[in-house]
């Protein structure tokens, strides 16, 4: 990452050796004087940290030491949650009990012996590379700050508005009307046939959001039989993009299917039917990719219609059988208006003509682009303190080569507390165009430590997390905000996505058919494929994964060897905090060695029709918080869900009539509970209120329910 954020973590070691399980582990297995000795050096650190984060962007050997220092605190970290996940696994046999010979046998009095004295071997190689790390700062005459090691949140400014809010204040009426008038006229002779009409721009000039506009009018609704949209995006796969091409025609997945299958199936949405496709954000400007699924697209009814919106004019000349519209930059005044109505309050611009003008240079900087526009109109909100507006204006980041829009959005992205920025960057492991729902991804943020605790008493974790998605929104880092009631979703700008995957390069690797690498450093692996994945990456960088913390496949693995595949994957990550399986994957089976991952917090799955259980593996994770198991196919939920002491959030599909005593009724920690579209089910389970800490409900799609405890 561009920042060590080495106070943080410093904090949550310091929270993580005064647990309870810590605690417990350091009395009864003999390690308080190496425990100790650990705590009182990461004190020692920790109170010049402060000050070497604020000099790390002006001295690059601070930057360096901040960075060997964060690798040496995410050891010690790995070694605190080996503590903790004992404890756990103790406390589970004790109080749930166990049939397991294994894990009978595990806890022996020899294996603990065993255990206790890798722990403190561990412990004390961590406290020696802490030594030599530390007696660099006194080269860098770093100044003492106090410490606060309490993790509590202060109650942030509290903002209602979205970027969808100002984005409809862009005005490109005139835009709309040209593009419309491109669309609807009638077929004739000789015409291409689908017409492709490219929309060509910078990033951040509001192309999609016109193209969307667009679609969305009366006049083109009524014109077109089907509508779709789809977010192409970097990299152009032909089965991907079908895929998603389908899935917007029908909500269909498609994931068992092959090329051929899927060109097939798209073919007979298409016959005879007049459509408006929408390709966004295109990348690509190999021809050949194009040449091989124009002729699928070609089965729709004469008078078919494609928008194609990218920056690049190579692809609008690939892909476009009329001239592109190229989109221009938005008015000066316009420019300032919006800029205005995202800064000042409402009745409050008049009264500081001194903040205007400021403004006005603030305007020029951002070189008529919306997206920059907005984005610092709304860190500047509220604020009415000269020195505030003249630090953006005056930053050095401006003077920075490259995109205008970066220097624009790293500027937001410097006024973020630190705990906002961390959580942003998170987010760059998930794909473009990704559909975040906020409870979800407030458990994300939680498998990996990212939420502090507040000062209220009444306000859990989850609580403060959806208070950072809340302020992110109102910041304009996240878009498309739709608030479903029990849920509410929204995504990432592509260029907001940019934006966080540079700054997190350094820990974040994407892995597509085009990139198979992935950097010694990387904690986080995002799977665009997951075929170059398995066949490439897998065998080349295997040495490189046993620090990897997470990990998304954004599309389904699948093939003869996937099932394989899949488990020699698990198998090299060690301390994976976070899974997420986006797209249904082949496997009729869940591989068993998931339940080799102890340090498991979120996992995330979308079960194919084939898969009738989850593996019982899966219940014996005794850190697992977040437990997402989406899917039509599972016949029920078992008993041994008891086990699963840690879980706080659980979203199930089941086939069973009834919820199993036993079970979910002995979750103590459970918080929240989505039961949806469970069509068989007609009770719940008895023992419900045995949930103590419950307090979200949620049950929707059970048309048989007849009976709730």
């Amino acid at each position: 990452m561009a920042e060590a954020f080495a106070t943080e973590i410093a904090k949550s070691l310091l929270g993580k050796l005064g647990s309870f399980a810590v605690q417990e582990f350091r009395l009864a297995c003999g390690l308080q004087d190496d425990l100790a000795r650990l705590e009182e050096r990461l004190k020692a650190i920790n109170a010049v940290l402060s000050d070497a984060e604020k000099q790390q962007s002006k001295n690059e050997r601070i930057r360096l030491w901040l960075h060997m220092l964060r690798k040496v605190f995410y050891d010690a970290e790995d070694v605190l949650d080996e503590i903790e996940c004992e404890t756990l696994q103790r406390q589970v046999v004790k109080t749930k009990g166990s049939t397991s010979r294994k894990v009978q046998h595990f806890f022996t009095s020899s294996n603990r012996i065993a255990f206790r004295l890798r722990m403190g071997h561990n412990i004390k190689k961590i406290i020696e590379r802490l030594a030599e790390i530390s007696a660099l700062k006194s080269d860098f005459n770093l100044s003492e700050q106090a410490i606060d090691c309490s993790h509590v949140l202060h109650e942030e400014t509290g903002m209602n508005r979205s970027f969808d809010s100002f984005s409809g204040l862009i005005r490109r009426d005139e835009d709309k009307e040209r593009i419309i008038n491109l669309l609807i006229p009638p077929f004739k002779v000789g015409d291409a046939h689908p017409r492709v009409l490219p929309i060509v721009g910078m990033g951040g000039l509001g192309k999609t959001s016109l193209a969307k506009s667009v679609g969305d009018a009366e006049i083109v609704e009524r014109h077109f039989q089907l509508k779709m949209e789809v977010c192409v995006s970097d990299d152009f796969s032909l089965k991907q993009v079908i895929q998603k091409i389908i899935k917007s025609a029908t909500g269909e997945r498609c994931a068992d299917l092959d090329e051929g299958e899927l060109q097939k199936k798209l073919e007979e949405i298409l016959n005879g039917r007049k459509y408006l496709l929408l390709l966004d954000d295109v990348w690509n400007e190999d021809a050949k990719k194009w040449l091989l699924l124009k002729p699928v697209l070609s089965k729709g009814a004469d008078g078919s219609k494609i928008i194609v919106t990218t920056r690049s004019q190579r692809v609008a000349e690939i892909m476009g059988t009329v001239p592109a519209y190229n989109l221009s930059h938005l008015g000066k005044e316009d420019c300032l208006l919006l800029f205005c109505k995202c800064a000042f309050k409402e009745g409050q611009m008049a009264l500081y003509p001194n903040l205007i003008g400021i403004g006005k240079e603030i305007v020029a900087k951002c070189k008529q682009v919306p997206l920059a526009v907005i984005n610092l109109g709304t860190q500047l909100y509220g604020k009415i303190d000269e020195t505030e507006w003249k630090s953006v204006r005056d930053s050095e980041k401006w003077e920075e080569e490259g995109d205008v829009i970066l220097p624009a959005l790293k500027i937001s992205y410097q006024r973020l507390p630190t705990h906002l920025k961390r959580c942003f960057l998170y987010c760059s492991v998930f794909p473009k165009d990704y559909q975040f729902g906020d409870c979800i991804l407030v458990q994300f943020w939680m498998a990996h430590g990212l939420i502090l605790q507040s000062a209220n008493p009444n306000e859990n974790l989850e609580d403060v997390g959806l208070r950072y998605v809340r302020e992110l929104i109102s910041r304009c880092f996240f878009q498309d905000y739709e608030d479903c009631i029990v849920i509410a979703y929204f995504k990432m700008h592509d260029l907001i996505h940019d934006l966080a995957a540079s700054l997190a390069q350094n820990e974040f690797s994407i892995i597509s058919s085009q990139n198979h690498q992935i950097s010694e450093s990387s904690r986080h692996l995002s799977v665009l494929d997951s075929n170059s994945f398995f066949h490439q990456t897998l065998n080349k960088f295997s040495n490189e994964f046993d620090h990897v913390r997470s990990i998304v496949f954004a599309d389904s693995i699948a093939g003869p060897t996937c099932k394989t595949d899949f488990e020699k994957c698990l198998s090299g990550f060690k301390y994976l905090r976070s899974l997420e399986l986006m797209d249904p994957s082949e496997f009729e089976v869940f591989p068993e060695r998931i339940g080799a991952l102890k340090h498991l917090r979120y996992l995330y799955l979308v079960v194919n029709t084939e898969m009738k259980r989850l593996p019982k593996s899966i219940f014996k994770l005794p850190n697992l918080q977040a437990l997402v198991a989406a899917g039509e196919g599972l016949e029920e939920l078992p008993e041994d869900v008891r086990h699963m002491i840690s879980l706080r959030f659980l979203l199930l599909f089941t086939q069973q009539k009834r919820l199993p005593e036993g079970g979910i009724g002995c979750l103590e920690c459970l918080q929240t509970l989505f039961i949806v579209w469970c069509e068989n089910l007609e009770n719940l389970c008895e023992d419900m209120q045995g949930i103590k800490s419950l307090r979200k409900l949620v049950i929707g799609g059970c048309d048989s329910l007849i009976f709730l405890p």
